[in-house]
């Protein structure tokens, strides 16, 4: 540091330390700030209720809205001739070499499946086809993971992924079968609801 540097330092201390340590206000303030709080109270609660209000009729009229879409396309599809049923191909769960699948996965994925079977002719030809496609495309995901655990077993982010591949591939199957069970055909007291 200069001598210039470490006077002009000196001078901007000086000017500092002359400065007071604190300001009072001209006149007490608080009174005024009390004053705005109480009576913008009012507003801000009738504010709120508004938007409440809002937000009530914004969840009424989507649920209505969806409701009457749901019922709509249920008589489209319960209307709408019944193709032959398609074969839906189960495939063995494995988590690797390392890992051995959860009996509770099997048997859901399994009850699943069996359900969707026997639903699938419910849904209209081009939404079977996309479903049929969605599994292949799962199961060939599936496939090449276990795969490729087989090459690097332990490698924590395939486990991840398929793990997520055989989530997704059961939630697919819960979903139809769900939107199947509804479609003006009634389940049978033997399939039961899967819990995920």
């Amino acid at each position: 540091m200069t001598q210039t540097e470490r006077d002009a330092t000196r001078r901007l201390d000086e000017a500092l330390d002359r400065l007071p340590r604190s300001v009072n206000p001209a006149q007490d303030l608080w009174p005024v700030i009390e004053a705005r709080l109480q009576s913008g109270g009012t507003r801000s609660r009738a504010r709120w209720a508004w938007q409440a209000a809002a937000a009530v009729l914004l969840v009424v009229g989507s649920s209505v809205l969806t409701a009457s879409l749901m019922r709509r396309d249920e008589v489209g599809v319960a209307g709408s001739p019944k193709p032959a049923p398609a074969a839906v191909e189960v495939t063995p769960a494995a988590y690797g070499p390392a890992y051995t699948p959860d009996p509770g996965y099997l048997a859901a994925r399994q009850q699943l499946a069996k359900m969707l079977e026997t639903r699938i002719d419910r849904l209209p030809r081009s939404a079977r086809q996309k479903l049929e496609a969605n599994l292949a495309e799962v199961r060939r995901a599936t496939a090449e993971i276990n795969a490729a655990l087989a090459l690097q077993p332990g490698d924590p982010l395939l486990e991840e992924l398929l793990l997520n591949a055989y989530q997704d591939e059961l939630a697919v199957l819960a979903s139809v079968n769900d939107m199947t069970g509804t479609n003006g055909a009634v389940a049978s007291p033997d399939e039961k609801r899967v819990q995920l």
